[in-house]
C-alpha cells in the first residue's frame, strides 16, 4: 500500500513538473513572438509546438530573430541578396531544433549559451577576403542548432 501512494505522489509530482515546465516555455516563446518585427520583408521566425521550412530566394537579407520551442525548423538563406557586409542573428532555442543554410560566402561568427544543447558549424566560406559577416548569438536549452552550407 505504501508503495502504491508513493509511486501515485512521485507520477502527481512528475506531471505537475511537466505541466510547469510547459507553461514556463510556452509563455517564453510568446514574449519571443511578440518582440520579432511583422514587417513584409521581415525574415523573423519563430515556431512553437509544431515544425517549419523556409526558403528566402532573392529576399534580401537583414538582421533576424530566430525561435523554436517544443518544434524544428529548417531555414535557407543559400539565395538571399545581400546589401551589406555584417548581418547579426539572434537565436532562442527552447527543446527545439534549428538548422540554416548559409551561402558559401557567409563567415559565421558564433557567440552561445548552451544548456544541454548544442551547436554544429558545418559551413565553409569559399571566399574570405569577400565574406560576409554573420554574427550569431544564440541560447539554447535542451535543443540543437545547425549551419551549413547548400548541398552542391
Amino acid at each position: 500500500m505504501k508503495i502504491k501512494k508513493l509511486l501515485i505522489g512521485t507520477g502527481v509530482v512528475f506531471a505537475t513538473g511537466v505541466a510547469l515546465y510547459h507553461a514556463y516555455v510556452i509563455k517564453k516563446a510568446k514574449a519571443f513572438e511578440a518582440s520579432l518585427d511583422k514587417s513584409p520583408g521581415s525574415i523573423d521566425e519563430t515556431v512553437l509546438y509544431g515544425g517549419k521550412m523556409k526558403n528566402y530566394t532573392d529576399q534580401i537579407m537583414q538582421d533576424a530573430k530566430i525561435g523554436a520551442f517544443f518544434g524544428g525548423m529548417q531555414l535557407d538563406f543559400s539565395d538571399v541578396v545581400t546589401e551589406k557586409d555584417d548581418y547579426r542573428i539572434d537565436i532562442s532555442i527552447i527543446n527545439g531544433g534549428l538548422n540554416i543554410i548559409v551561402p558559401d560566402n557567409f563567415k559565421l561568427k558564433i557567440v552561445d549559451t548552451c544548456k544541454f544543447g548544442g551547436i554544429a558549424d558545418n559551413t565553409v566560406c569559399e571566399d574570405p577576403d569577400k565574406a560576409v559577416a554573420l554574427s550569431v548569438f544564440a541560447d539554447i536549452t535542451c535543443g540543437g542548432l545547425n549551419f551549413e552550407n547548400a548541398p552542391e
